[in-house]
């Protein structure tokens, strides 16, 4: 896809924002666009997490990564480590674009990402401002890898 051109018209009689998609023709980055722009309106603020009997409401973009361990979804931020009833296929439909899924058990916050180590016991993702680590499956690696280049 080209460059984007963006025309915003406010119109006080609309209830409600509508977009209009104009398109040369359809291929995959329209798709993808269609994709993210639909999750917008979707992708919750805060979460729903527990931490030693606590709930809280937690900012998404605190979020580092989710780790499922059987039937415990942990949500691990810089600082702490909490816990959600919500399962991670249920996650990965409400959360936003930034948001992947790198194995089976695992959805991290591209956004969050400061390094990917590809070595032969596998690939290591690092994160800013912590010394929390997670491995993506090989499965997954070439996703990831294309989302951070576009990020660039």
């Amino acid at each position: 896809m080209g460059r984007l051109q963006l025309h915003i018209q406010v119109d006080p009689r609309l209830t409600e924002p509508t977009l209009t998609l104009h398109v040369p023709t359809a291929e995959a980055a329209t798709a993808e666009l269609i994709d993210a722009l639909k999750k917008v309106g979707q992708s919750p603020a805060t979460l729903t997490v527990s931490q030693r009997g606590q709930t809280t409401q937690l900012p998404v973009t605190t979020i580092l990564f989710f780790e499922a361990d059987g039937h415990v979804v942990r949500v691990h931020t810089t600082t702490a480590v909490y816990t959600t009833t919500t399962r991670l296929y249920q996650l990965e439909a409400q959360l936003p674009p930034t948001f992947l899924r790198v194995s089976k058990s695992a959805i991290v916050n591209t956004a969050a990402i400061y390094a990917l180590t590809k070595s032969l016991t596998g690939n290591l993702i690092g994160f800013q401002d912590s010394p929390k680590q997670l491995y993506a499956s090989r499965r997954y690696y070439k996703q990831l890898k294309q989302t951070l280049e576009k990020k660039r």
